[in-house]
């Protein structure tokens, strides 16, 4: 640890004694590149012809407008961070900040402009303090994010699930990228990409999770994405908290880019460009694979504990046409493994795992064709058809100290899916616009577990099923501006799953009303619906007869009523207040059967725990509620700085068939975040920019149950006290991130450097007791202390 302390020191005295190095040189003529981009409707998604672009940042004033197609282009803007205004008759003037240019690739800006109300003279919308949703049927719950906010927060890894950790209602999970999202299980995420559901992107993940070790999707693909925390549109489907909306960004249709990374995530190589000069077909594909993998092919052993090797790809080929509208194709996708082989020294072996071989991988991806046509400035048609596949796969084998190998656990975990999702958006009028569609989910299944059971003194095998099912939805919407500046939006959702032969009907309502151009209150409401991991829904109940073991399989998707009541005031520079209170009341809730086990779903993050017995036999009996208090503070990058201070106070609870309340696992009562970043310009001209970046995270501790230590022993493996479910608490939750980092702009080449410390205070966080089996004691269940990672990028 202190060799990486001293390598920390020195590379930020190398940092900071180049900043003053060339603060003091400002001879050198300015570093320029591009801002370009496209203006659209934000309702018709039409492009709008002779939209007025200013950039506002520049002296003298540079302005523009907007061709036949909606194309913008600015030349010659000097790097740096720059503010855009985009103003149009008729429409709410646009005002984007944060645009960061850097001379190895041109900015790329895609502008919405929403259509002014009647009532309204004029309005701004700042695009940085409001961070508004991209989807304008969204009322509450919800805020975009851009690629370069996950770039620059500190410990966010380029990852957009570490970075919405800062946000409020948002917790961490663990070591991993899951969160927890207003109390609910971290399972509960949905991830969706270009408007369709994906499979969990994200290396080394657990069955049934929504989280992993390392994200497959990569930040230099990614376009301004939506981060939902609940009272979702009818639109979105198979979600219970929060929902990740991705977009990915189009490739550059004038040049062709490259940006090569290498640091401790990986090296990788971005490629975009036009498909043919003049056109405006393009491309955009990421590769990466793990550096820690590169490492140990080419001999260097990092680690005696296995090392983790991986691979993504991301792409995006767009290709528009004059008359059939725009097709896409894109898609995420990775794999992984993981190999840990017991030292083959008996006299090194200190308790029993020492003397296992464990092989893991795993293998993810999605892959969509995307259909968009607009028919007129009223109506416009989207279709997408997907197909996702996941596979993860463990095996154990415990040897003898003469090496001779015996199986004690395997099991493989697959899923597919063919999804369709189709959209019809009309605008009847100026002030109403209405959105229907379907969804349909094709899905196939293949799951078997064996492991080792000591008092059966053999295997005993947990799940062996495969097969098929399906989920069918649909819904209507309708977003109507009444006067006096409310707007609201009226649904419903429906959802049919053939497994268990059930429907949900969803309604849902969301009302934004603009009190002053600067103060906004919000309301949603509704039912919800979140079909479980299939591999809880056939899990073998050991106590069962043959012909009753399906019994899991008639569970119905698992079901929550939300309401959420917002308020947002808007200060000048780019100061945002917002504060939200809500409660959820989730039923239908998969429960043990048994009354005298206090099991719920609600308190699983995975099926990581198939070897218990509690859920084996599983009904749709239980119940759980979420309600808090949600508080944030959040100043925009502007005049080189940001902050985002939020503060969450909440209670979780579950009850299973006994009728008795508990905390959920996940009932950390509260949590409070400081995000804060600052940049200076340096360097010959300002051409350069040094910037540092600070997180701090304190949350209450996370709720565990009293283990029976007695029974515990004599049946080697955790029991816990069922009449004290989650009465425990962990020590609190408290972590420091850092980074510090580097952009260095030459003429035609940008580089980067990142300095990225997690946990910089080396806190081992902890979840509370359990019951170590291999050592056989009972010791706390620590996270990993400090992560220091450093990053480099060239683009050109």
């Amino acid at each position: 640890m202190k060799k990486i302390t001293q390598l920390i020191m020195l590379f930020l005295l190398v940092l900071v004694t180049q900043v003053k190095a060339q603060v003091t040189d400002s001879t050198q003529t300015k570093f320029t590149q591009t801002i370009k981009g496209i203006v659209t409707d934000k309702d018709s998604k039409l492009t709008l012809p002779g939209v007025t672009i200013r950039l506002n940042t520049v002296q003298p004033l540079k302005a523009t407008s907007t061709n036949i197609d909606g194309v913008f282009r600015i030349t010659g803007v000097p790097v740096g961070r720059h503010v855009v205004e985009v103003s149009y008759m008729g429409y709410q003037t646009a005002v984007v900040a944060e645009i960061l240019v850097t001379t190895g690739k041109e900015s790329v800006l895609n502008v919405e402009l929403e259509p002014l109300s009647t009532q309204l003279n004029e309005v701004r919308v700042n695009g940085t303090s409001g961070k508004r949703p991209l989807n304008e049927m969204a009322m509450a719950s919800g805020r975009s994010f851009s690629p370069e906010e996950t770039n620059r927060y500190a410990g966010a890894f380029f990852d957009p699930a570490r970075m919405a950790q800062s946000f409020a209602g948002v917790v961490a999970g663990g070591d991993n990228n899951e969160i927890i999202v207003r109390g609910n299980s971290p399972k509960s995420l949905q991830w969706r990409l270009e408007g369709i559901e994906i499979i969990n992107p994200n290396h080394f993940a657990n069955e049934g999770a929504a989280g992993g070790s390392v994200s497959m999707l990569n930040t230099t693909v990614l376009g301004t994405s939506d981060f939902y925390t609940g009272a979702l549109a009818a639109e979105y489907n198979n979600a219970n908290s929060g929902v990740f909306d991705l977009k990915f960004r189009k490739g550059n249709t004038d040049k062709r880019e490259y940006a090569l990374n290498v640091g401790a995530l990986g090296a990788g190589l971005t490629l975009e460009g036009p498909f043919k000069k003049g056109g405006n077909a393009s491309y955009l594909v990421s590769y990466r694979y793990s550096s820690l993998g590169l490492l140990k092919k080419a001999g260097v052993e990092i680690s005696d504990a296995g090392v983790p090797e991986y691979q993504d790809l991301s792409f995006n080929f767009v290709v528009p046409t004059k008359k059939a509208g725009t097709f896409s194709l894109f898609g995420v996708g990775g794999l992984g493994a993981l190999n840990n082989d017991a030292e083959r020294d008996v006299s090194k072996w200190e308790e029993r795992s020492d003397a296992y071989d464990n092989r893991y991988s795993y293998r993810a991806g999605s892959a969509g064709l995307k259909h968009l046509f607009i028919a007129n400035s009223k109506l416009y048609i989207n279709n997408i058809i997907s197909y996702s596949n996941s596979r993860s796969a463990y095996k154990t084998d415990t040897l003898t100290n003469t090496f001779q190998p015996s199986l004690y656990r395997t099991n493989r975990f697959e899923n597919s899916a063919v999804r369709y999702a189709g959209t019809v958006n009309y605008r009847v009028s100026s002030n109403n616009t209405i959105r229907t569609g379907v969804n349909a989910g094709f899905l196939r299944y293949n799951f078997y577990a064996l492991e080792y059971k000591k008092e059966q003194n053999g295997l005993k095998e947990l799940i062996d099923q495969k097969g098929n099912t399906s989920t069918f939805d649909g819904y209507i919407q309708n977003k109507h501006e009444f006067g006096g500046n409310v707007t609201v939006n009226t649904g419903v959702h429906a959802n049919y799953f053939t497994l268990s032969k059930t429907w949900s009907i969803e309604p849902r309502v969301g009302l934004n009303w603009q009190l002053t151009p600067d103060q906004q209150i919000s309301v949603g409401a509704g039912l919800y619906s979140r079909l479980e991991p299939l591999s809880f829904y056939f899990a073998k109940d050991e106590s069962a007869t043959p012909a009753q073991q399906q019994v899991n399989g008639k569970l119905t998707p698992t079901k929550s009523a939300q309401a959420v009541l917002g308020y947002e005031k808007l200060f000048s520079g780019n100061l945002k207040f917002k504060s939200e209170v809500y409660y959820q009341h989730l039923y239908d809730v998969p429960v043990s059967s048994d009354p005298t086990i206090n099991y719920s779903l609600l308190n699983e993050s995975d099926n990581i725990g198939i070897a218990s017995s509690d859920y084996r036999s599983l009904v749709n009996k239980g119940t759980g509620k979420n309600y808090g208090l949600e508080l944030s503070l959040e100043k925009s990058l502007s005049k080189g700085y940001y902050f985002i201070i939020t503060s969450s106070l909440f209670d979780s609870k579950f009850k299973a068939l006994s009728g008795q309340e508990f905390n959920t696992t996940y009932n950390t009562r509260y949590v409070g975040n400081l995000l804060a970043g600052k940049e200076w310009a340096v360097g010959k001209s300002d051409k350069n920019m040094f910037g540092l970046n600070a997180k701090f995270i304190y949350a209450g501790g996370r709720k565990y149950s009293p283990i029976l230590v007695a029974e515990s022993f004599e049946k080697d493996e955790q029991i816990i006290n069922q009449a004290r479910i989650n009465t425990l608490s962990a020590d609190p939750y408290i972590r420091m991130d850092f980074s510090a980092s580097y952009r260095i702009n030459g003429k035609r080449v940008t580089h980067f450097i990142l300095l990225d410390i997690q946990n910089v205070l080396n806190r081992r966080n902890n979840t509370g007791l359990w019951y170590n089996q291999s050592k056989r004691i009972i010791e706390k269940n620590k996270w990993i202390g400090m992560v220091p990672t450093i990053n480099y990028r060239i683009e050109i």
